[in-house]
């Protein structure tokens, strides 16, 4: 006599012995692609976020009494190479001259233009440099530095594997904390695009 209901216990049987082959081999191409679709959203995400900081940057530079906004008409100046955001390199932060040294006497700030493709681009322009300690709960701007087209054409660095603007901005106010906030406004000197960036910097306060 065969078992009660068993067929269950049959198709579970043929499912056991067709798992591995099924875990093996589709799920990991399944992954692949999966991966494949999630880089190109982000490449996706990254474009639009470009040129949504970019349309953003235009008004702020319409908004600013720009009268020559633009130079070129905006469907010539989508195909040049302009400045579209702003990066910051990695050695960005608290800044001291000698290793022996207690605590920075600066923030260096290492930055560069961007165009729409997300490369680096030789773009000139000023540069207005904030900084703030957000744990003061008042009076938290530690101080403002600008650096005009000359200025900023000066700390432009291209040497060895460097090829950015090097902004010194000494203290003004010496910061009490290791966590502070730099927020840089670029103006594209082609365009007069407005670009503002906030960057988290970490600096080594002077010991009092």
């Amino acid at each position: 006599m065969r078992p009660k209901n068993s067929s269950p216990f049959i198709a579970l049987a043929i499912l056991a012995g067709l798992m591995p082959a099924g875990c093996g081999s589709a799920p990991n191409k399944a992954n692949i692609e999966l991966r494949k679709q999630n880089q190109q959203l982000q490449a996706q995400i990254e474009d639009l976020n470009r040129r949504h900081d970019a349309d953003q940057a235009t008004l702020r530079g319409l908004q600013a009494g720009a009268t020559t906004m633009p130079i070129l008409p905006q469907d010539q100046l989508d195909q040049l190479f302009t400045t579209a955001g702003l990066e910051f390199g990695i050695l960005t932060g608290g800044y001291h001259p000698t290793p022996a040294q207690s605590g920075d006497t600066m923030l260096k700030l290492y930055v560069v233009p961007i165009d729409q493709q997300g490369d680096r681009l030789k773009a000139a322009g000023s540069f207005h440099v904030e900084l703030f300690d957000l744990a003061l709960k008042s009076d938290n701007r530690l101080g403002t530095w600008d650096f005009d087209l000359p200025t900023a054409k000066s700390d432009w660095n291209d040497g060895g594997l460097l090829e950015e603007y090097v902004l010194d901005c000494p203290w003004q106010t010496v910061p009490l904390h290791a966590k502070l906030l730099a927020r840089v406004t670029f103006t594209d000197a082609l365009t007069h695009r407005v670009f503002t960036v906030d960057k988290e910097v970490t600096v080594d306060p002077p010991q009092k």
